[in-house]
């Protein structure tokens, strides 16, 4: 009797994996912080898989196009995107976790190109603007694109956008400044990669988290679940170490 006791116990407070069955995820290639041939598949990835472990639940993400990957999340296909920025409208279909990275979104150009003083994307008026498709970039970005006073050039990726650079079929791209320099680095010889300069102020800051979807009621307590475990890594200092290992350039192979 108190053996069936003990497993009736173990039963009500032990996390149900099974029958609450594995978190599915939706990604895109953004490295380092999500990529499927990525260490642990990027830092991102990595942070939310060791956070739902902690939770008892098991993980499994599947990499699409982003364009997809935001879809199925939005759609209620998969419980979660990884990951998103914090904007209003990314906030119409998603529920957004505790943050995960803090980023800076700075302006490359080719080194010869000369760019007018900014302080806001207003100023860029009249240049070529390389978009990477399905990208958040800010809500202002897009309200003067929607005005008409950005000229956009969309490319399915960020790595196309920095080859149109290259090759002066686009006078700038916003990108994060940490994503940039690793697909120069790693997607381009390095006398490509020194014909691009970034400015040294960023344009935009962005808080990036995971995007659960608010398409079933499973996506905010998903949601939730990733917050608990996410405090315990960064409780235990395991996050911060992780963070370290993004810095240095681990999660890029």
């Amino acid at each position: 009797m108190k053996r069936i006791m003990l497993f009736m116990l173990m039963a009500v407070f032990m996390p149900c994996v099974a029958a609450a069955g594995p978190v599915k995820v939706t990604s895109g290639e953004y490295p380092p912080y999500t990529g499927e041939h990525l260490l642990h598949g990027g830092f991102v990835n990595h942070v939310l898989t060791e956070a739902f472990n902690a939770m008892g639940y098991e993980v499994r993400i599947r990499y699409y196009p982003w364009a997809r990957a935001f879809a199925f999340a939005r759609e209620g296909t998969s419980d979660a995107v990884s990951y998103v920025y914090v904007t209003e409208r990314r906030g119409r279909d998603y529920w957004f976790s505790d943050p995960v990275t803090h980023e800076r979104l700075v302006v490359f150009t080719k080194k010869e190109t000369r760019v007018p003083e900014w302080e806001s994307f207003k100023d860029f008026k009249g240049l070529r603007i390389g978009v990477t498709r399905d990208f958040s970039y800010t809500d202002e970005f897009w309200r003067l694109a929607e005005q008409g006073v950005l000229t956009l050039d969309v490319a399915n990726n960020d790595t196309s956008n920095f080859a149109k650079l290259i090759e002066k079929r686009i006078d700038v791209f916003f990108a994060d400044e940490l994503v940039g320099f690793t697909i120069l680095r790693e997607r381009f010889a390095p006398a490509i990669g020194d014909m691009i300069k970034s400015s040294e102020r960023a344009i935009a800051e962005h808080t990036g988290t995971l995007g659960f979807t608010r398409a079933t009621p499973r996506g905010r307590k998903l949601r939730d679940a990733f917050n608990r475990g996410l405090k315990q890594l960064k409780d235990s200092g395991k996050f911060q170490a992780m963070y370290g290992d993004l810095l240095e350039g681990k999660y890029n192979h």
